[in-house]
């Protein structure tokens, strides 16, 4: 949690903010930049929406919108330093699904998920792929778990970080096909993707925007994507549940956090500037391109969901393992 002098500090930039009136002071938002922490290496999923949205997002403000990656492999380091942010809506965070899942995955958080932050829109949305390297014998889902199911043990998956989706479509994996394979954390699915590359891991889960190009170049083969149909950025890869696997749906979510406190209407400033840059038509075409659904909700909405995530992830860690390991 919070030291005492970063809650005093907090509070007094609270104040500071809520003297100018929300109201009056969006009116004037942004006038510098905008730093968004983003809690993982380059080349992963969220980093890619992250530089997608920063050109966009100076040319309609007038302000940069600086990229800072802040990687490790539980998505806590980056999100610590904006929950000890001043709440002016100029230092935020990218959220993918660690942020939700991370009050059911770990025992201990240096910050409260629902109390020390303010919602802004839910970005984006998009289906996980699971990768495999060439010298997996291997060219579906059926023969990959048949492999699985006589090499116990043998098979190492990589993902963007514990508590990612990437990280938990392998616990559903491994549940719904009564396989063991050996979860390899990374800090963002880009290094995952390096690994796999180089043979070090035999498979891996990430996302579409980062696995196309190495899928279409043949160095990687796809095996199956999340979801209840193909993705139109992948027509030729099938679902998991096509492939004759329920059980493994989970979905990949960016969305924009900034601290507790943020002025309410500083934030729909923002969600506006954001959601106007996504709905261009070259922005809207390179995410689509590269499997991401655009959503662009409220931040009213986005409170909530968060709220209904965390509730939802915490309910299922009292039935499913979903430690680290």
């Amino acid at each position: 949690m919070k030291t005492n002098r970063r809650q005093a500090l907090t509070d007094i930039g609270s104040l500071l903010v809520c003297a100018m009136g929300g109201e009056v002071y969006a009116d004037t938002y942004p006038s510098r930049t905008i730093r968004v922490i983003v809690p993982r290496a380059p080349g992963g999923g969220s980093d890619i929406i992250a530089r997608l949205l920063s050109q966009g997002m100076q040319q309609k403000s007038g302000q940069s919108f600086i990229v800072e990656n802040r990687p490790d492999a539980s998505a806590v380091v980056g999100a610590v330093q904006v929950a000890n942010a001043t709440p002016d809506g100029y230092t935020v965070f990218l959220s993918d699904n660690a942020f939700y899942q991370n009050p059911a995955v770990m025992r201990k958080l240096p910050y409260d998920t629902l109390k020390d932050f303010s919602s802004v829109t839910m970005l984006a949305q998009g289906p996980v792929i699971l990768v495999t390297h060439p010298s997996v014998p291997a060219t579906d889902l059926n023969t990959l778990v048949q492999y699985a199911k006589a090499n116990p043990g043998k098979l190492t998956y990589g993902s963007g970080g514990i508590g990612a989706s990437t990280h938990l479509a392998g616990v559903l994996l491994n549940k719904a096909a009564g396989i063991d394979t050996v979860h390899v954390p990374f800090r963002s699915s880009g290094p995952a993707l390096d690994a796999l590359l180089g043979g070090h891991i035999s498979m891996q889960f990430g996302g579409i925007s980062s696995a196309r190009p190495q899928i279409e170049s043949g160095k990687i083969r796809a095996i199956a994507v999340t979801g209840r149909r193909r993705d139109p950025s992948m027509p030729n890869v099938p679902t998991f549940e096509e492939s004759g696997l329920k059980g493994v749906d989970m979905t990949s979510i960016w969305g924009i956090h900034a601290p507790a406190g943020t002025p309410l209407a500083v934030r729909r400033r923002l969600r506006e500037l954001l959601v106007e840059v996504m709905r261009t038509p070259e922005v809207t075409k390179r995410m689509n391109d590269q499997g991401y659904d655009i959503i662009g909700t409220t931040p009213e909405e986005h409170d909530a969901e968060t709220r209904r995530l965390v509730s939802f992830w915490l309910d299922l860690g009292t039935r499913v393992n979903l430690s680290p390991d």
